[in-house]
């Protein structure tokens, strides 16, 4: 009877053990979730189908995708994995004001501000832009001449979570009539796998 009963305790313990390390794994699976789905350190295997547009730098479609972009890019070393991704939006159509794409701007900048905190927000033309009429601000944009971006990271009290170190919503111009919004978001890894990138493409010097 006592050998019946150790045996069911085991197997008890075991099961409680099992379910134990079941829940921790699911648990940190959820906590190191990322922006759209895809975490800081991820080997380049588990993007899926990638396209290399540039040294360490592939497309991709996450597994979180949101409706708001169409194109996904992430930054990827053989050691330090995913260390920065970049969402790019659909275009908008817009006025030379730039009132529709300005609000959609407004909109994910409150998105993001309740997800990550406090930000900073830039609107501001070059010096000496000739640019500088409000019917400009398109032309602007495409111009590189006017900045329209909010960051978040320590340094502005945001609230950073999944190993990220900062991160940036910009907008940008395609044409006079239309643009689109972008977010970069940058792992704690970022300066060491971008050092990794640029030593392995000065190897072939």
């Amino acid at each position: 009877m006592f050998l019946i009963k150790s045996v069911i305790n085991q197997g008890e313990y075991m099961n409680k053990l099992i379910m134990g390390i079941s829940a921790l794994c699911f648990a940190s699976s959820a906590f190191a979730a990322g922006p759209f789905g895809v975490e800081q350190g991820a080997k380049l295997a588990s993007l899926g189908e990638t396209k290399e547009i540039a040294a360490g730098k592939y497309t991709f479609t996450p597994k979180k995708a949101h409706p708001a972009f169409e194109t996904y890019v992430a930054l990827v070393s053989d050691s330090q994995g995913v260390c920065w991704i970049k969402a790019i939006g659909k275009d908008i159509i817009t006025s030379t004001y730039s009132t529709e794409l300005k609000s959609k701007f407004s909109s994910f900048e409150g998105k993001l501000s309740k997800v990550y905190g406090e930000n900073k927000k830039y609107d501001y033309l070059m010096p000496d832009s000739i640019w500088d009429e409000p019917k400009d601000y398109m032309p602007a944009l495409i111009k590189k001449e006017r900045v329209l971006a909010s960051l978040w990271g320590a340094e502005y009290n945001s609230k950073m979570k999944d190993n990220l170190k900062s991160l940036a919503l910009l907008a940008s111009g395609s044409t006079r009539e239309s643009g689109y919004i972008a977010i970069e978001y940058e792992f704690n890894n970022y300066e060491a796998c971008k050092k990794e990138i640029s030593e392995k493409v000065d190897d072939v010097l």
